[in-house]
């Protein structure tokens, strides 16, 4: 069986019980979100991603931890730090196929050489390219490092650095964020937790998603090169506890794409939207 991975935080050392910020130890847990949403997909031809159902699993033992099919390992664990091996699937390739599974596990989922004289970052007058006009990009898997740092029971501060392990662009990703949890004195069992971060992509990764080469068939005036990019993102989650089991959850995030990702003749937009409302149960 295909085992996939994917990055999520390990859970809070220092435990607010108030805020359910803390995994058990030793325990399989279990949801399953119903209602309405979607990913805005920025690829020309490419289709936005409907969230109707989303399920959610996790078990966190001493050393090991699974959260929707990530896996890891804690090599070092305080107070304040936390410090793990993990491993995921890349988010990218989500954009370029239905069925990815960074489309069902919501958190909220070989380089081609192009000489210099194909790049064109930079020019404001680029031709479109369809998702359907170019070669297929596969699946990466990364493996890597994560760091948790704990800044109150209600925040913390996370940081990855991965890389691409099995042979597709042998490129990098990285990661960090500050999340901050809180409640209204007038909602008590309604938590916000909003978050704010920026994504890394090097010259590798860019290129073999969003670079275009003389596979992909297209004319050569529209070849693309990319570079490495930086996208921020900012995000808001909302969490009220109807009772012991039901929830009702709502969830938005924006990402700016940068300027080497959107200036790619495959993107349409400069944005990635996340958007869901709905309910969730505990088993």
């Amino acid at each position: 069986m295909f085992l996939l991975f994917f990055i999520f935080p390990v859970a809070y050392a220092q435990c607010d019980i108030a805020y359910d910020d803390c995994a058990p130890i030793g325990e399989w847990e279990f949801s399953i979100a119903v209602g309405a949403g979607k990913v805005t997909n920025p690829l020309n031809g490419g289709k936005d991603i409907p969230l109707i159902i989303i399920p959610h699993f996790s078990y966190y033992g001493e050393r090991i931890f699974i959260d929707n099919n990530a896996l890891g390992y804690t090599l070092y664990e305080s107070e304040i730090i936390s410090f793990s091996g993990v491993s995921q699937i890349n988010r990218e390739n989500s954009f370029f196929q239905r069925w990815h599974p960074n489309n069902i596990f919501i958190n909220t989922l070989t380089n081609s050489v192009i000489s210099e004289s194909f790049i064109d970052t930079g020019s404001a007058d680029i031709q479109e390219v369809e998702l359907d006009d170019i070669e297929d990009r596969k699946w990466a898997v990364d493996a890597g490092v994560q760091l948790n740092w704990f800044l109150s029971p209600k925040s913390q501060i996370k940081a990855l650095l991965l890389r691409n392990i099995n042979n597709v662009h042998q490129g990098f990703n990285g990661q960090i964020e500050l999340d901050y949890s809180f409640r209204l004195p007038v909602i008590k069992k309604h938590t916000f937790t909003l978050t704010t971060g920026l994504y890394w992509q090097s010259k590798k990764q860019v290129d073999y998603y969003y670079g275009i080469d003389k596979q992909d068939g297209v004319p050569v005036e529209l070849l693309y090169k990319g570079n490495a990019a930086f996208s921020p993102y900012l995000k808001l989650n909302s969490h009220y506890a109807i009772n012991q089991d039901w929830s009702f959850k709502l969830s938005f995030k924006r990402e700016w794409l940068g300027s080497s990702v959107k200036n790619s003749p495959l993107l349409k937009d400069s944005l990635i939207d996340t958007f869901f409302m709905g309910i969730e149960y505990a088993f």
